[in-house]
């Protein structure tokens, strides 16, 4: 008895990006019942022979804000076509059984579904004699299109980088009645549409205390950089670490130091990674004042496996009202694109600006955009390099 079965590849596949009001479709909330803001991303798959793909969304910024929970919907659609073959001297009647599974995974995702069907009982002739052979098909082996899967905030998903999601189709025919001696080929074709959304939410607002935290690894040694205002004299600044974004550990502190109370300063840290330390780590800067008071900054991610990171970008101030000024965490050199894109992935304004080996530049809001959240990208347009920050519009 003999099975065949179609090849699998690496999916090539036209990705769109798009960020959508969470009221459309919000599944889940922030602190106080407040919905979480959508981010989409949709993969559209051809109709193909293949029977393994393997495709990449985009992983979540954590800069932007803090990842809520992650939710794939699979509408594929998927026929087969299933031949067989006597391979006995004497016609033999057979009763087949197709079962296939067709599955996608990935992190902390899995759909998948279970098709079974009969097919017989029916005569086939003897070998090499018309009607030794029979077409079963097309077979409808997804019955439900729509299927959905959900995970938390998964620290896979977390970076500038990728996570990697495969499809699979598992199974074959056998006979039930009839006998081994025959052959069987099954063709299957798939198509449809993969939807990965981010569901996230502000990071814990600090008001004027905490801005500008940026970190980014360079020789074995991160940086971490942050300003803030000094409105008290016995502030201090615990730098915080995590292997999976949930549980923090202290890395070490730094105290206000001589500013005068309601000055801004800069403050940096240099964080030196363990033997044990591997993978991604996050960070981020704890403030607690005289009175107890805690309050965090935004998170952080630095990947040590991966070479040295380029630089991000911070702006200030955020709230903006009329002029943005963009910070980048390295000097750079080149023509950039800054762009202000709404939550509807629209770029509300553009300007263009020359960067010699400098780390400032700025923008003015010369048509006032609406009160709200926005997204401002820097392009460097010869590099095709991109950076984006989270704005807020006053």
């Amino acid at each position: 008895m003999k099975h065949y079965y179609p090849r699998g590849f690496v999916l090539l596949a036209f990705i769109a990006f798009s960020i959508i009001p969470s009221s459309l479709f919000s599944q889940c909330t922030c602190t106080g019942g407040l919905p979480a803001t959508a981010i989409d991303q949709k993969i559209t798959i051809a109709p193909t022979k293949t029977s393994t793909l393997n495709f990449n969304f985009q992983q979540f910024d954590p800069s932007i804000g803090n990842l809520s929970c992650v939710t794939l919907h699979d509408t594929l659609t998927g026929n087969s076509v299933t031949g067989a073959r006597n391979l006995e001297p004497d016609s033999i009647g057979y009763l087949f059984d197709l079962s296939l599974t067709n599955e996608v995974k990935g992190p902390g995702i899995d759909i998948t579904n279970f098709y079974d069907t009969l097919h017989g009982l029916d005569s086939l002739a003897p070998y090499g004699i018309p009607g030794d052979t029979i077409t079963y098909g097309p077979d409808n082996f997804v019955p439900d299109p729509f299927g959905v899967d959900k995970t938390g905030g998964n620290p896979a998903y977390l970076g500038v980088g990728t996570v990697n999601f495969s499809y699979k189709i598992t199974g074959g025919m056998i006979a039930k009645k009839g006998s081994t001696n025959y052959s069987s080929l099954i063709t299957t074709v798939i198509g449809g549409i993969m939807k990965l959304t981010y569901y996230w939410c502000p990071a814990t607002p600090l008001g004027a205390t905490i801005s500008n935290f940026s970190a980014y690894k360079k020789d074995g040694t991160i940086s971490l950089q942050w300003l803030a205002t000094n409105d008290q004299s016995d502030i201090t600044y615990e730098i915080q670490y995590s292997k999976d974004a949930e549980a923090w550990a202290g890395a070490g502190t730094v105290p206000v130091g001589s500013a005068p109370t309601g000055t801004v300063a800069q403050y940096q840290y240099q964080y030196h990674p363990a033997a044990t330390d591997v993978g991604e780590i996050y960070f981020r800067i704890k403030r607690r004042d005289g009175q107890g008071n805690i309050s965090y900054s935004v998170v952080k991610v630095i990947n040590l496996q991966q070479d040295d990171q380029r630089p991000g970008i911070q702006i200030y101030p955020n709230p903006v009202s009329n002029r943005v000024t963009v910070q980048f965490d390295e000097p750079q050199s080149g023509v950039y694109s800054l762009e202000l894109i709404s939550t509807t992935g629209q770029i509300v304004q553009q300007k263009q600006v020359q960067l010699q080996g400098n780390s400032l530049t700025s923008m003015e809001l010369s048509a006032h955009p609406a009160r709200g959240i926005y997204f401002l990208r820097a392009k460097d347009i010869i590099r095709n390099r991109q950076f984006l920050t989270k704005v807020i519009v006053d």
